[in-house]
């Protein structure tokens, strides 16, 4: 009998971000252990199973999902930032107890590349360090999650080992295809990555400035990555930066890492737009609103050229000036980088393999 893995995340909602994290991971547990049968907790059961060949079961029917848990060898939490209360406790919850729920039907647990917090109330913290400190596998795609589960006492004995991964979406194979040959802009290229968040009205127009002496230089295009909250805000931000464009086909995840291939700077909020950006060599140029950008950009030993209420217009100027006159060394120790994260990303499937594989 075939063994089954169930992730459960946030599929099936139109993020391009998240979805490229279950895209990666599936290929990567099809690369490594073929005969796995993978089934997705989704909002949209038929693109799910139409995008990569997966069963899918809607992620919020009760019965469903307690099936879908029945059936599964490996219960996957993530990837993504599920375990925070920034969005809701109500999402907290649900997240959490789907993780009770499959340790209490005998399943293994794992929670799988996620990025942990913010938690801001001393009762999630006390929630959530307790349901994780029952799970059987842990890895994290950032130290900062690794220090925030230490402080909530999953640590030391008796509890699962927490390993520090990388996001899977560094290990996505770039697709191109006609549609990216056709969207991609002529070098040098920037893109800009916008999300709705408090303050962000303040920024639109001294970014739209910022880019104005490289008109006719440096062509620009707006990521929405998430077009259900982000097209919109992209279309007022390219209304007010002459020559930009907003790129609004639908592309799958790989084809948005074949995108990047063509960029050379990414000026970003979206978490997965620099991610893109990084995985294939282009500058980053970080709009810090959550701990995770802040991770990342850490990480690749980047500093953020603001928040989403202001901006450093001199470091973003600088940092699109260094890209346009970089040197090749400049691009191949970024490249090695991200060879690296992409080999931490697979450490992610192969714990969660090795987890299948024990007693």
């Amino acid at each position: 009998m075939r063994t089954r893995i169930l992730f459960s995340g946030y599929y099936g909602l139109g993020n391009a971000g998240d979805e490229a994290v279950l895209a990666a991971s599936v290929h990567l547990f099809r690369r490594l252990r073929p005969e796995v049968r993978i089934e997705v907790l989704s909002a949209n059961v038929a693109a799910t199973k139409t995008a990569l060949g997966v069963d899918a079961t809607p992620r919020m029917d009760p019965a469903a999902v307690v099936g879908a848990i029945r059936r599964c060898d490996l219960f996957l939490s993530g990837g993504g930032s599920l375990l925070q209360d920034t969005t809701s406790f109500q999402s907290l919850c649900y997240y959490l107890g789907l993780l009770v729920l499959a340790r209490r039907l005998g399943k293994k647990t794992m929670v799988y590349a996620q990025g942990i917090g913010p938690l801001h109330r001393d009762a999630t913290r006390r929630m959530t360090g307790r349901v994780l400190r029952r799970v059987d596998a842990i890895t994290v795609r950032d130290a900062e999650s690794a220090d925030l589960l230490r402080s909530l006492g999953v640590d030391g004995a008796g509890v699962p080992n927490v390993e520090v991964t990388a996001d899977p979406v560094f290990a996505l194979d770039p697709k191109v295809t006609d549609r990216v040959h056709r969207l991609a802009l002529e070098r040098p290229v920037a893109a800009v990555s916008l999300r709705p968040w408090p303050g962000v009205e303040n920024i639109l127009e001294p970014l739209a400035e910022a880019f104005a002496p490289y008109r006719g230089i440096l062509n620009v295009q707006a990521w929405p990555l998430f077009p259900d909250q982000d097209l919109e805000l992209c279309r007022r931000w390219v209304a007010l930066t002459p020559g930009a464009q907003v790129q609004e086909e639908a592309l799958d995840p790989a084809e948005w890492m074949a995108l990047a291939g063509w960029t050379d700077v990414v000026v970003g909020m979206r978490l997965h737009a620099l991610i893109f950006g990084a995985a294939r060599g282009a500058r980053l140029l970080g709009i810090s609103y959550d701990p995770k950008v802040d991770a990342l950009l850490g990480r690749l030993r980047v500093r953020p050229i603001g928040t989403p209420d202001r901006l450093d217009i001199t470091a973003l100027r600088a940092g699109i000036d260094a890209a346009l006159a970089e040197e090749d060394t400049r691009w191949k120790d970024r490249q090695a980088r991200a060879a690296h994260l992409r080999e931490a990303a697979e450490r992610n499937v192969t714990r969660a393999l090795a987890l299948l594989d024990s007693d």
